[in-house]
């Protein structure tokens, strides 16, 4: 009786533990959500409201949708500093300006001059990370985008030479009548999100993998449409 009891406790015991290890395996395998924020090439990045998550079964170094930017640490990480920084503002102007590649392309150059962390050997490496793709029927040809890279990044260097400094406001004498300041032009409105939720981008078309397009992955969802519309990416 008593050995029969300490088999049935042992059999627990070990049912118990292979449960709580396939749990284990199952919530590691998805996605995981770190917050409005994350440290990329030792910067903290953020994309406003936007949730981040990380997912290291997204084939892709990053995705977007309406409302979350994704992230794959695994391939993000085979990337040089500037261009993961990259990855992110341009996942981030997705959800800013739209699923335009070339748009979410200056969005990003324009915040990495802004903040200073893109020059011309940067802007050389995100383009070599295209890796000569052709055009599909989602992303921009290789060739495309660099050339746009190319314009965004003189606009950006232009406009942040010239622009000249705040003007020391004259002290008017008292016969005269108060000066009239114009005031700064407002900055372009983000195109506002409607209806549900949606992917709006994946950070290039990648080879297909398996995975799950039952809705509860959008990400994939849109990686999987990138394969249906161009056989070869490469």
């Amino acid at each position: 009786m008593v050995k029969l009891r300490m088999l049935v406790l042992l059999l627990t015991a070990l049912l118990s533990f292979t449960a709580a290890s396939a749990i284990t395996n199952r919530a590691s395998a998805g996605e995981q959500l770190v917050g409005r924020s994350v440290t990329l090439a030792g910067r903290k990045m953020s994309c406003g409201k936007a949730d981040i998550m990380i997912d290291r079964d997204l084939p892709s170094e990053g995705g977007a949708g309406d409302t979350v930017l994704i992230l794959n640490p695994n391939m993000l990480n085979q990337q040089p500093p500037i261009v993961r920084l990259f990855v992110f503002k341009h996942e981030c102007g997705h959800i800013t300006v739209g699923d335009s590649e070339l748009d979410a392309d200056c969005y990003a150059v324009n915040y990495g001059v802004r903040e200073g962390w893109l020059d011309r050997k940067g802007l050389n490496q995100v383009c070599d990370s295209f890796e000569g793709a052709p055009e599909t029927d989602t992303h921009p040809s290789a060739k495309r985008r660099c050339a746009n890279l190319d314009r965004c990044f003189a606009k950006a260097m232009a406009g942040k030479t010239l622009k000249a400094p705040a003007p020391v406001p004259a002290v008017a004498p008292p016969s005269t009548t108060a000066s009239i300041h114009a005031a700064a032009p407002p900055p372009p409105e983000p195109k506002p999100a409607t209806g549900q939720a949606k992917v709006l981008s994946a950070w290039r078309c990648a080879d297909p993998l398996d995975v799950n397009t039952n809705g509860s992955d959008p990400i994939g969802h849109v990686i999987k449409k990138d394969a249906e519309r161009a056989e070869h990416c490469r």
